[in-house]
């Protein structure tokens, strides 16, 4: 393992000894007799298979997010989706009641929640707001990783709830210029919306930079709770594995699923045109609406869309069998409402929707 990420793992995890599944022991060759892990032998009519323990980490699951993602499989771990790496990494790097996480807000809420849930300090840069965008204080990022006991930077990119993909060469300088002090966890969730693609290829110049990917948004397999944390160096992702990772992480529905949406590149592709074909018309017709102050520009499929009535809105829409998601009240996203890219269609009855509502 590289010194920077050894030296910041929290000191037990080094001496701990992992947990050693059935699983694990067997193997990945299925035509001998298990009896070592107490399942029964007996399949149930129509669920085939599922009497078995799944493969922890299935190598043609890893090879398929390899050939999307453009990282080796040994450099991919998998997870329930984006999520639970979140609430991984965040427990083997930070010490509770004495180490932090640092957060750009408005962002991701999961982020602080599985901080407190430690407990974890949470230390807060709030993104900069300048000609109706958002945009990292990486100078301020910098310097409250390097005077405090922060371990872990989340920067999500396309942010959410904002839409805002961040310039890669400030996320770099931020990784660049804390190396030696934490690790800067980069959440892609919606990185195949947006314009600047990934930062994967920057992982072996980077050594504490991780890459967070989920199948939930582009993939159309939010139900399958399927995400990856990736990172250059393999001997931290056998690590996870070994000591930190649950020790049958993916159900076996979920892992045949992914396999076959990650070899349907063509058919994602074509989904993310629409959607984003769909954002942009969205946009243009909210645009012509009274109530709607401002838009702000989106690397994602959503609009963080700024009203005048916002929370009336958001309740009228929800008793008319629509639900949108309210930031109304929260810090730097007042009177907003975040509004998902929907097909024409949906988006047409939302319009409907505005339209009484301005009419009343």
């Amino acid at each position: 393992m590289n010194g920077i990420l050894k030296k910041l793992i929290r000191p037990h995890y080094h001496a701990m000894a992992g947990y050693v599944s059935a699983g694990m022991e067997s193997g990945k060759d299925e035509s001998r007799v298990f009896l070592n892990a107490n399942e029964s032998p007996y399949e149930l009519p129509g669920l085939e298979g599922l009497n078995r323990y799944p493969v922890p980490q299935p190598p043609e699951l890893l090879a398929a997010y390899g050939k999307a993602y453009g990282v080796a499989p040994e450099h991919i771990l998998a997870t329930r989706g984006a999520d639970e790496s979140i609430k991984l990494l965040t427990r083997v790097f930070c010490e509770p009641h004495k180490d932090a996480i640092l957060i750009h807000p408005p962002t991701f809420g999961i982020y602080k929640v599985d901080a407190h849930s430690l407990p974890v300090n949470v230390a807060e840069i709030p993104l900069i707001e300048k000609d109706g965008t958002f945009a990292l204080d990486a100078d301020k990022i910098i310097a409250a990783a390097q005077s405090g006991n922060v371990k872990i930077i989340y920067i999500c990119s396309p942010n959410n709830p904002t839409g805002t993909a961040f310039a890669q060469a400030d996320i770099l300088r931020i990784c660049k210029q804390i190396e030696d002090k934490c690790i800067v966890v980069v959440d892609e969730a919606y990185v195949e919306f947006s314009q600047g693609g990934s930062l994967a290829a920057k992982l072996g110049s980077h050594p504490n930079l991780m890459i967070l990917r989920t199948m939930s948004k582009a993939y159309s397999m939010a139900g399958a709770r399927m995400g990856v944390t990736l990172c250059a160096d393999a001997d931290f992702i056998r690590f996870m594995n070994e000591k930190v990772a649950e020790i049958y992480p993916l159900p076996k529905p979920s892992i045949t699923a992914a396999i076959k949406a990650l070899g349907m590149t063509e058919e994602v592709k074509k989904n993310v045109t629409k959607i984003l074909a769909a954002r942009d018309e969205l946009k243009k017709a909210l645009a012509q609406s009274p109530l709607v102050t401002h838009i702000y520009p989106s690397d994602a499929n959503f609009l963080l869309v700024q009203m005048k009535n916002a929370k009336a809105f958001c309740a009228f829409a929800a008793e008319n069998g629509m639900m949108l998601r309210d930031f109304s009240s929260k810090p730097g996203t007042e009177n907003c409402l975040r509004i998902t890219a929907g097909t024409p269609e949906q988006n047409e009855a939302l319009l409907k929707l505005l339209k009484r509502f301005e009419a009343q």
